[in-house]
């Protein structure tokens, strides 16, 4: 026995079916992010130590004080703090976010704090060249260093991108924030305080 309404619109069924299947897959999201989340390093951890494929090109090796051609820990930089934005190349989250990390690279230098402040990018599963490119073409003012097998990224929770953190010399995280980073003033202001 058919139901009246199941024969008055067959395609409402259909219909219902693909969304209570799009609130499963939403629901099956949202605990793995949220799952990923639980994971992550928060203010206040020390990670672990891990060494990273280099930039590659010689202007990012020498403003992170490098070899451009040898891995690198974050120990081996220079600064006293490290920014650490762990993006996707294809994230359109990361993309959006770019043009305030750029203004928070120029802000930075023209306060005087680059030397004491190193902007890093790491492109989980990103290769050399497509890390290249993102220098070169994307519009990144600070290296970004490749990670094509997702080693550092795994090390690290494997978190959603954008991911950022600010690391001091003992490899300490002094912030860390999931998504993208609306108010790069706020973050200016919270690097300036973890300097004094």
């Amino acid at each position: 026995m058919t139901n009246r309404y199941m024969r008055a619109a067959p395609g409402l069924l259909a219909i219902f079916a693909c969304l209570t299947g799009l609130a499963g897959l939403a629901c099956l999201v949202c605990m793995v992010g949220t799952a990923t989340a639980a994971g992550l390093p928060a203010e206040g951890d020390r990670l672990p130590d891990f060494s990273m494929d280099s930039p590659g090109d010689p202007a990012s090796a020498t403003d992170l004080g490098i070899a451009a051609d040898a891995p690198f820990t974050l120990a081996q930089l220079q600064s006293e703090l490290v920014l650490l934005e762990i993006i996707g190349v294809y994230c359109p989250q990361c993309h959006r976010q770019l043009p305030g990390f750029n203004s928070l690279a120029a802000k930075l230098k023209r306060a005087g704090l680059k030397g004491r402040v190193a902007m890093l990018g790491l492109a989980a599963g990103g290769t050399p060249q497509e890390t290249a490119y993102l220098r070169a073409k994307g519009g990144y003012a600070y290296p970004v260093a490749p990670d094509p097998d997702y080693r550092v990224h795994k090390i690290l929770g494997e978190p959603l991108t954008p991911f950022t953190l600010l690391v001091d010399k003992t490899g300490t995280v002094r912030f860390a924030h999931l998504g993208v980073i609306e108010d790069v003033d706020a973050l200016f202001a919270r690097i300036r305080d973890l300097l004094r």
